[in-house]
């Protein structure tokens, strides 16, 4: 398994700088080693790297997940994300008024999701930009989950479904998360860490994307 520059959510804080996630099958998966390349990407593996590579060494949570950060400059760091987000914009506002959804949410859900990575992959199989798993790829029309515009107007049109069956904006991005099953069980944001930190940070996101278009000038 690699997975090369994933960026996601983190679980255990709400924080606006850029971090890398890989999602394990369960609770029992093989360590993960990190180590950045010589061109700045950082590789996931569960391979032992060659004799004199520095890497960090993790498993996955008790939530199921599993978090590396990475500094807030640079290629994968948190500007980087933003000027992404800026080169996707256009496009995410134009799907966001089709499909009358908040553009700002959408903005910060791929934040939160890949980080504007559009070959972001996780183990679970969650693929692109708006992370889409291949079941939920189907449904929205998406055959190709690597091209950025395919992606994104399938995530969104999925968004959007969800945002008109919940009323509480809070439910429709935890479904999103975990599913419309453990929102329903629960009726409402279900009591797992990983999501209540998703819906915080998305949240948060949004209002951050929004301050910037705002006040005129570029967010970061």
């Amino acid at each position: 398994m690699r997975l090369k520059r994933v960026l996601g959510m983190s679980l255990r804080a709400i924080a606006l700088g850029a971090v890398i996630v890989v999602s394990s099958a369960s609770h029992a998966s093989p360590s993960i080693y990190v180590f950045r390349e010589k061109d700045g990407s950082i590789r996931f593996t569960n391979r032992k790297p060659p004799t004199g590579v520095t890497a960090k060494l993790f498993t996955s949570s008790k939530s199921n997940f599993s978090v590396y950060r990475v500094g807030s400059t640079g290629r994968g760091g948190s500007k980087w994300v933003f000027r992404r987000a800026q080169q996707y914009g256009p496009f995410i506002d134009k799907i966001a008024r089709q499909f009358s959804v908040d553009a700002n949410l959408v903005k910060a859900v791929i934040h939160a999701e890949s980080g504007f990575n559009p070959y972001a992959v996780s183990s679970k199989g969650a693929q692109g930009l708006m992370q889409l798993m291949p079941g939920t790829a189907r449904l929205v029309g998406v055959r190709n989950p690597f091209a950025a515009e395919e992606n994104l107007r399938g995530g969104v049109r999925h968004l959007a479904r969800l945002s008109k069956k919940y009323d509480d904006i809070r439910h429709a991005i935890a479904a999103y998360n975990a599913g419309e099953g453990a929102v329903d069980q629960y009726r409402g944001i279900p009591p797992f860490s990983e999501t209540q930190t998703y819906v915080s940070r998305v949240l948060a996101l949004r209002d951050h994307y929004r301050r910037g278009e705002n006040q005129g000038h570029p967010i970061g």
